[in-house]
C-alpha cells in the first residue's frame, strides 16, 4: 500500500474507528487499525469481540498510489495527531509501515492484515432511516440507565431497541432504575434486540447531528438478530447483540394513576439535587431524602463525615397526598437531564413504590427510580 493523504482527515477517521478498540483487548491484533486502500478510496477499521466501526475517506480526497492493507497499532492515531499536512503511509514486505510527511519520517511495525478480522456479513433490508440528531437524542434518553459495567447479569448490560409498530423504541435497566423512550418513524415489524449499551455510547459519540442515518438489524436464516448496524457515509458501525431475555420491563414502565402527582420547575430541581450530592455522594448509595407537601419540596443529603445540607423549592403544581421518598441521587439527576422541557412531574403511587420522572414535552420518555428502604436520619 502507497497513499497519501491529509493528516487531519486520517486522524478524525482513526478517532472514529479507535471508538470500536477496547484498552484491554484480548489478542493484540484487535488493539489495532486496519487500513485498506483500493479505488474506491481509504477504509480505516477499529474491532474487539463484539463491535466493529469502519471510516471511510474516499478517492477525492486521498491519493492512492498502490492499493493495499495494513495494520498499524493504535499508538499510530497519537503520533498522527502531532504532524500536520499532508502525510505519505507505505508498507513494506516486511509489514513494516514508513509515515513521512515533509520533514519527518516514521518507521512502524506493522501486524499480518489478513489475520486481521473481517468485518461482518450484513443482510441490511430491515432497517430504519433517522437523523443523526433524532438517533443521538433516543440514545442519551436511555443509555444511560443500563448496567453498563455488570458481571452477574449481562444482558442488562446493553439497551433493548425494538423497531416495530411504526416506532423505534428503548429501553434500559439496571434493575434499580428504569430509562425507556420511543420515536414514531417508519418502520417494519423488525423485532428486538438487546445492544450492548457501551457500543452505544462510543456510537453516539461519532454520529453527528447532520448525519442521516441506516439503523437496522441483520438476521441470522432462522430470524434471529444477530448483528445491529448504523451506516452514514461517513462510518459503518456493527455490533453484535446480547443472547438471554431481557427482563420484562413492560409492567415498570407502565405509568400508575399515582396518589401524588407533583410538578416542579426542572432545573431549579435538578440545581437542588445537585448541590445535595456533593456531600451524598460521599455514601455509596447517593441516598437524598425527598419530603414533597403542596407548598415545599424539600431536599435533604448527609455525607460521611462533611456534614448535611438541605435545600427547598416551591412547587409549581401539586395534587394528592404529602410523602417522604429516599433514593439515589445520581439516578434522579439521570433521569431530570435525560427529559426535555421546563417542567417535570413526579407520580408517587405509595410506600415503597417507584417514583416516575415524566415531561409533558417529552411524552414519549418515562424514567423510573427505585426507593431505598433505608431509614433516613
Amino acid at each position: 500500500m502507497n497513499i497519501v493523504v491529509d493528516s487531519a482527515l486520517l486522524a478524525e477517521a482513526l478517532e472514529d474507528a479507535s471508538k470500536a478498540i477496547s484498552s484491554k483487548s484480548i489478542m493484540p491484533i484487535l488493539g489495532c487499525f486496519l487500513l485498506e486502500a483500493n479505488h474506491e478510496g481509504l477504509t480505516v477499521t477499529g474491532t474487539d469481540d463484539r463491535a466493529t466501526i469502519q471510516s471511510y475517506i474516499f478517492e477525492e480526497h486521498v491519493q492512492i498510489e498502490r492499493t493495499g492493507k495494513v495494520v498499524l497499532p493504535k499508538l499510530f492515531l497519537e503520533m498522527l495527531k502531532k504532524i500536520n499536512g499532508e502525510v505519505r503511509i507505505e508498507s513494506k514486505a516486511s509489514l513494516n509501515v514508513i509515515i513521512t510527511s515533509r520533514n519527518k519520517e516514521i518507521e512502524m511495525a506493522g501486524l499480518d492484515p489478513e489475520e486481521f478480522p473481517s468485518p461482518p456479513a450484513i443482510v441490511e433490508n430491515e432497517h430504519i432511516e433517522i437523523a443523526g440528531k433524532d438517533l443521538k437524542g433516543l440514545f442519551k434518553k436511555v443509555v444511560f440507565a443500563a448496567n453498563i459495567d455488570g458481571k452477574d447479569m449481562p444482558i442488562i448490560t446493553g439497551a433493548n431497541v425494538y423497531l416495530k409498530d411504526g416506532k423505534v423504541g428503548m429501553q434500559a435497566t439496571n434493575r434499580h432504575r428504569l430509562s425507556k423512550t420511543e420515536k414514531e418513524i417508519v418502520s417494519g415489524e423488525f423485532g428486538n434486540a438487546v445492544i450492548e449499551a457501551r457500543g452505544l455510547v462510543e456510537l453516539q459519540k461519532i454520529i453527528t447531528d447532520k448525519d442521516n442515518v441506516e439503523f437496522g438489524f441483520s438476521k441470522s436464516d432462522d430470524g434471529q438478530v444477530v448483528y445491529a448496524f448504523a451506516r452514514t457515509e461517513r462510518f459503518t458501525f456493527y455490533s453484535r447483540v446480547l443472547e438471554g431475555v431481557y427482563p420484562d420491563t413492560q409492567r415498570m414502565s407502565a405509568v400508575p394513576e399515582g396518589i401524588t402527582k407533583v410538578e416542579v420547575n426542572k432545573q431549579e430541581f435538578l440545581d437542588s439535587i445537585e448541590l445535595i450530592y456533593t456531600l451524598a455522594k460521599e455514601e455509596k448509595s447517593n441516598m437524598i431524602r425527598l419530603d414533597i407537601a403542596e407548598k415545599e419540596v424539600s431536599i435533604r443529603g448527609k455525607g460521611k463525615q462533611t456534614g448535611k445540607a438541605s435545600e427547598s423549592i416551591v412547587p409549581v403544581n401539586f395534587t394528592g397526598q404529602n410523602f417522604t421518598i429516599s433514593l439515589n441521587a445520581k439516578y434522579a439527576m439521570d433521569a431530570l437531564k435525560a427529559l426535555d422541557g421546563e417542567k417535570v412531574m413526579l407520580i408517587f403511587s405509595g410506600k415503597m413504590q417507584p417514583i416516575f420522572f415524566l415531561s409533558s414535552e417529552d411524552k414519549q420518555s418515562v424514567h423510573v427510580v427505585l426507593p431505598y428502604r433505608t431509614e433516613y436520619s
